[in-house]
């Protein structure tokens, strides 16, 4: 990563310009009423005694109508030559936010919030137990630059039979530097972070969020938890996972307000299912603001070029989260 000071910009220039809102759509799939436009559900919290795939819930988990992965295969593995391919073994699903079309995350209740989180432990939980599968990515697009293709706030969940590259190249570098260290990188990274102080965007009693020394893009920011846990599955529900939904809801809320409303990718990167991983690695989610475009230079060389030094961002959304915390006080 190197950071292109004779390019700065000032972290207020990547404000986006306003947003007219929009109503919900008449065929939006994800909208209470519009149930039967989707698969069945596999998780719903709804109110007492409404039926399945009806109105009354609050938080609804779907199969991806378009998935590309699927649980029951055709079984089939074809070769040719050092080519081999198989079926994509996996489950895709949505998790729909909240009945409301117009309320992305920092604008829910932060109970609300709390029961997203949940969704995602639970169905995090769900899919552990499938033999078949290696590894669960939670993930959430907001805005078409992110690859959203319904407005209606929404998270996804996909769950493999295998053990991404780029994840394995980052389990591979833990492991070299607890050998090396006889310590967890990403628990020496909060320490460190936390000393220096001037990455730091926010922290609770759980979890510490911060713009990473190597940001790779302007605004990338990540959400760790203090607490060495290789599985976000393992998530201490009583304590950490309302301090999850505060850390998560405050830096969304910082770029809603700070940047008027940027589109935006996070995901939530956990221990692989099957891997014995406990030592050497440590659950966050990482959120990038799609505020740039990875253009020749990036895609040539795997490196990235930031325009805005990470101290500055984390400044910026720093204060951010100071004015919400005191409207809100």
């Amino acid at each position: 990563m190197a950071v292109a000071t004779e390019r700065a910009r000032r972290p207020d220039s990547f404000t986006q310009a306003a947003k007219e809102a929009v109503a919900a759509r008449d065929l939006c799939p994800f909208c209470p009423g519009h149930e039967a436009m989707t698969p069945p559900e596999v998780l719903a919290y709804r109110a007492t005694g409404t039926a399945p795939n009806t109105e009354g819930w609050w938080i609804r988990v779907v199969p991806n109508l378009y998935a590309a992965f699927r649980l029951e295969p055709d079984g089939q593995e074809h070769r040719l030559g050092r080519f081999w391919q198989r079926d994509a073994i996996g489950a895709c699903e949505v998790l729909i936010s909240s009945p409301d079309h117009r309320a992305p995350t920092p604008l829910l209740p932060r109970h609300q919030v709390e029961e997203i989180v949940q969704s995602y432990v639970d169905r995090s939980r769900h899919h552990a137990q499938n033999p078949a599968l290696e590894h669960v990515l939670i993930l959430y697009n907001h805005g078409r630059p992110a690859g959203a293709s319904l407005e209606h706030p929404h998270s996804q969940l996909y769950a493999i039979g295998l053990v991404p590259p780029s994840f394995q190249e980052e389990l591979a570098g833990a492991r070299r530097f607890l050998e090396a260290n006889a310590g967890c990188v990403f628990c020496q990274t909060i320490q460190e972070e936390l000393q220096a102080g001037e990455r730091v965007v926010f922290q609770n009693d759980a979890f510490v969020v911060f713009a990473p020394f190597a940001a790779r893009t302007p605004f990338e920011t990540w959400i760790m938890p203090r607490r060495h846990a290789a599985s976000f599955a393992d998530l201490e529900l009583a304590t950490e996972k309302p301090a999850f939904a505060e850390a998560l809801q405050l830096t969304l809320g910082a770029l809603y307000d700070g940047l008027n409303d940027p589109p935006f990718n996070y995901y939530i990167h956990s221990a692989p299912l099957k891997a014995d991983v406990g030592r050497d690695y440590h659950w966050h989610l990482e959120l990038i603001p799609k505020l740039s475009t990875a253009a020749g230079f990036e895609l040539g060389t795997g490196m990235w070029i930031n325009v805005v030094k990470p101290e500055e961002s984390a400044a910026f959304l720093r204060d951010r989260i100071q004015k919400r915390v005191a409207q809100l006080a």
